[in-house]
């Protein structure tokens, strides 16, 4: 189940549900194609759920897991707070300061 679903493109991947949809359409009625559409969606919510809580899981042991609500992040209005492995406030100052030396460069060229 490692390679499920496969590496498809993606228009690939939607359009065989296209044909699977129509196929399941054929000899239904449209009480029987209700019931299997709404199936259909409870196996997928289930799937949304499951892999929803796996990510949850996944963020809170990596420690890089973002709660816009929390009193802390709207206390400092930084929403890196919870990443303390990295100093995004240097990182900001060093892409600012590259790009002031971009500028000053095109200020150059065009004198």
């Amino acid at each position: 189940m490692n390679q499920f679903p496969p590496n498809l493109d993606p228009k690939i991947y939607n359009i065989s549900s296209v044909v699977i949809g129509f196929a399941l359409i054929q000899n239904f009625s449209a009480a029987e194609q209700n019931a299997i559409g709404n199936w259909f969606i409870t196996v997928g919510q289930i799937l949304e759920n499951n892999s929803a809580w796996q990510q949850l899981i996944e963020q809170r042991m990596n420690g890089s897991y973002l709660n816009i609500n929390s009193k802390q992040y709207k206390q400092t209005g930084n929403p890196k707070i919870n990443d303390n492995d990295f100093n995004f406030k240097n990182l900001e100052i060093d892409e600012l300061k590259k790009v002031i030396e971009i500028i000053k460069c095109e200020i150059n060229k065009m004198q």
